[in-house]
Parts: structure tokens; C-alpha cells; sequence
């Protein structure tokens, strides 16, 4: 009993550390100038498709890593409420979609040069599984093992403002011990999809 708790257990948490180490998908507009991208505006990505807490709406939680992201890699973004607060003023993206002359004005009033915009496919939160390894002499229980797994799936794109183009677009899940790990380690490793691309991505 105790060998099989713990090969069940080992293989938990080795599947957890694989899934986390597939690479993500990203396409990038071929023969664009990454170099005219100077300032970036965040959208909150939207999560209307999935089920999750009222007090933690995940598509906010990944609009905001990906805005530290950018600027820890030296990238100018827009203050997200400056930016929410502007598109509720001019009554933009009401609707929930942003149409490419949507997206043209926001870059005019904002002097953005690209959006970041998504979706957020999958959200599982922290959730605790016990494992119970048993003494094979006297048959007690002996110890317990706390497996903690959160789960997160993001569709990024970045959308250049004055064409309304597509610029960059990206697709990744991650699982992770803690949900914001694994919010982090997602948008992270979309992020790298654009080492070389972006200017200021090109030495971290």
C-alpha cells in the first residue's frame, strides 16, 4: 500500500512538471517592423467562457502579468485603468468586440502603437489532493502529501493600432502548484515567443 501511494503520488507530480515544459504556439507576422512598436496598451483578457470565482476573475490577473512582464523587459505600457476608463468614456469595445476601426481609435487617443488582447481558455484553481502512505508493519498512517495544482490557458495576440493587423499570436497552458505560478510561467513563456522581435525583448 505505501509503494503504490507513492509511485501514484510520484507520477502526479511528475506528470505536472512535464505538461508544464511543452512549449507554447506562437505565428508572427512575417516581414513586419517590430521596431515601430514603442508603446503598449493591455486589454483584460476575456474569461466570459469559463467558470470562476466571483471575487477572482482570471482574464484580469493575466492582463496585469503580462503589463509587469513588458515593462520588466523594458517595454512602455499604458496604465490599464487610464486605458479602461478612456474606452468607457468614448464608449469603445462596448460591445465586447474590438473591430479593427475600434482598435484604430484607441490607438489614436492613447498613442499606443499595438494592443495586447486575448482570451483565457482555462482556469483551474489551487485545489488540495491527499495521499496517504500506510506503515506496512502496523498499517498507520504515517504521512500525508498535499498535491496543490492550478491550471491556466491563455490565447494571446497583439494587434498593431494603426492596421488592425495581427501582428503576433500566441497559445499556451501551464500547470503549476499555485494558480498565480501558473499565470506567471503562461504568460512568461509567451512572452519569449518575442525575444528578438520586440527591440527591448532582444537581451533579456
Amino acid at each position: 500500500m505505501k509503494k503504490n501511494s507513492f509511485t501514484l503520488a510520484a507520477c502526479y507530480l511528475l506528470l505536472t512538471v512535464f505538461i508544464g515544459c511543452i512549449s507554447p504556439r506562437a505565428s508572427i507576422k512575417r516581414d513586419y517592423d517590430f521596431n515601430r512598436i514603442k508603446r503598449i496598451g493591455v486589454l483584460k483578457f476575456d474569461s466570459s467562457q469559463i467558470g470562476y470565482l466571483s471575487t477572482y476573475d482570471p482574464g484580469n490577473a493575466v492582463a496585469d502579468e503580462f503589463v509587469y512582464q513588458l515593462l520588466d523587459r523594458g517595454i512602455m505600457v499604458v496604465e490599464r485603468s487610464y486605458l479602461e476608463n478612456i474606452m468607457k468614456e468614448q464608449d469603445l469595445g462596448a460591445s465586447g468586440r474590438l473591430d479593427a476601426a475600434t482598435i484604430k481609435r484607441i490607438g489614436k487617443i492613447l498613442g499606443v502603437d499595438a494592443l495586447i488582447i486575448g482570451t483565457v481558455t482555462k482556469s483551474v484553481q489551487d485545489k488540495k489532493e491527499r495521499f496517504y502512505l500506510r506503515n506496512e508493519q502496523d498499517n498507520r498512517i504515517r504521512e500525508e502529501i498535499f498535491v496543490v495544482n492550478a491550471e491556466v490557458g491563455i490565447n494571446a495576440r497583439m494587434v498593431d493600432v494603426e492596421t488592425g493587423e495581427i501582428v503576433w499570436a500566441g497559445a499556451y497552458s501551464y500547470d503549476s502548484f499555485y494558480i498565480d505560478s501558473a499565470i506567471a510561467q503562461t504568460v512568461s513563456a509567451l512572452m519569449d515567443t518575442l525575444k528578438g522581435v520586440l527591440p527591448a525583448t532582444k537581451t533579456k
